[in-house]
């Protein structure tokens, strides 16, 4: 089989140029992930390197090797850059432009720049470092949720893996140009596998970029925007979870309906920005008294509410009264005046295997009904799944002063 070189590099160059103009594309429709515009950058720069090496024999060699080489390595660097800036990191010029100073400082050696295989050696090596690095920092954000940053890791350390094994075969790798017919080997191999590596990274480093979009509009739309605690829909959709998970280890699970007391009035004689900072405020107090493993979210207005699964009904009854304790005896300053809140709470618990949120919505607002009603800044509970309703608590620290 014969292949025709310079076409293998032509391929290769409109291959990089591609996948430059579909990152480009990504961030033109994703402005605010500046990165794709780094990524758009270094294929874009290594096509114009790649180009450079195709032409050697037709224009001087410091251009096919000195500076073709110093650009693939920007090109690479500037690749790193971008996935350190993908994850919020600083990317400072120095280490982005290092590879390439390296190359252009040993070309300076005429032994180094005479020597083919010290020159693959180097070479390859920068291209190994920067795209172990760029594994590295993808890597590093893998908590972050977005399933893209495996196969990316994978495929850089892939990439990086065959740059190495090149190694040993540089002294096969001269460019006879001169001949216009090569039988397959390992330009042809190489020249694929890079044809392979601007497709494939543009596919997924795009990829990654939208997933962190869908992500974020996702996080959005379940998060409250004043408090920043989970909306309704959130607490709902892991609610059931949860409750699915106590039922299924046989433990009781305490849910906790919040009101704010007389809120309106707030808003009313001190304004609506009084009212947001009292709600910021008790979100601030009800998740410090909450273990890791609990949810809590605002299901709307001044009613919050909290799941506490593997939780007794003193559990629950604990948490609810240290929360309406620490709640009436914090004080916003408002300048001229101290502003103090207290709130309700309705405490419902299940022991059933049957376990249905609905229905555990509806306990603990029937209890936080009563606990509004029969004076307010108090706790009453209701047990839910034994068919046992236990008596409100009527306990003189429940009961608002006065």
């Amino acid at each position: 089989m014969v292949l025709d070189l310079p076409t293998l590099f032509v391929i290769a160059v409109l291959a990089s140029a591609v996948a430059s103009l579909l990152l480009l594309l990504s961030w033109l429709q994703h402005r605010s992930v500046a990165a794709l515009a780094l990524w758009a950058t270094a294929f874009m720069i290594g096509a114009v390197g790649v180009g450079l090496i195709a032409a050697r024999g037709d224009i001087p060699d410091i251009w096919s090797i000195t500076i073709a080489n110093a650009i693939i390595a920007t090109a690479y660097g500037i690749m790193w850059g971008g996935a350190r800036n993908f994850d919020g990191r600083p990317t400072p010029m120095f280490p982005v432009l290092a590879g390439a100073a390296i190359w252009l400082l040993a070309c300076q050696v005429e032994a180094f720049y005479a020597n083919q295989y010290a020159r693959t050696a180097l070479m390859s090596a920068i291209v190994v470092t920067y795209s172990v690095l760029t594994a590295w920092e993808f890597w590093r954000g893998r908590n972050e949720g977005l399933m893209s940053r495996i196969p990316i890791v994978a495929f850089l350390l892939a990439h990086a893996a065959i740059v190495v094994v090149r190694i040993p075969f540089s002294g096969s790798l001269s460019l006879a140009l001169a001949s216009q017919q090569i039988r397959v080997g390992w330009w042809t191999f190489i020249i694929f596998e890079a044809v392979f590596f601007s497709f494939c990274a543009a596919y997924l480093l795009g990829g990654i970029a939208k997933e962190r979009v869908v992500l974020r509009y996702k996080h959005a739309s379940l998060i409250d925007p004043l408090t920043g605690v989970g909306n309704r829909r959130d607490f709902l959709e892991r609610g059931k979870k949860l409750l699915h998970r106590a039922a299924f280890d046989r433990r009781p699970a305490a849910l906790l309906l919040f009101d704010l007391d007389k809120f309106k009035g707030i808003n009313d004689a001190f304004g609506h920005h009084a009212g947001d900072r009292v709600l910021i405020a008790f979100c601030e107090v009800a998740t410090a008294a909450l273990r890791p493993g609990d949810l809590f979210g605002r299901l709307g207005g001044e009613e919050f509410a909290a799941l506490l699964p593997q939780a007794s009904l003193d559990s629950g009854l604990g948490v609810a009264e240290r929360v309406r304790a620490k709640f009436e005896t914090t004080a916003l300053d408002l300048g001229s005046n101290k502003l103090t809140a207290t709130v309700s709470v309705g405490v419902a618990v299940s022991v059933g295997q049957d376990r249905d949120l609905g229905a555990l919505l509806v306990a603990a607002d029937r209890a936080l009904y009563r606990a509004k009603t029969t004076g307010r800044n108090r706790i009453e509970c209701e047990h839910v799944g034994s068919q046992v309703e236990i008596e409100s608590l009527d306990t003189a620290p429940h009961q608002m002063p006065g």
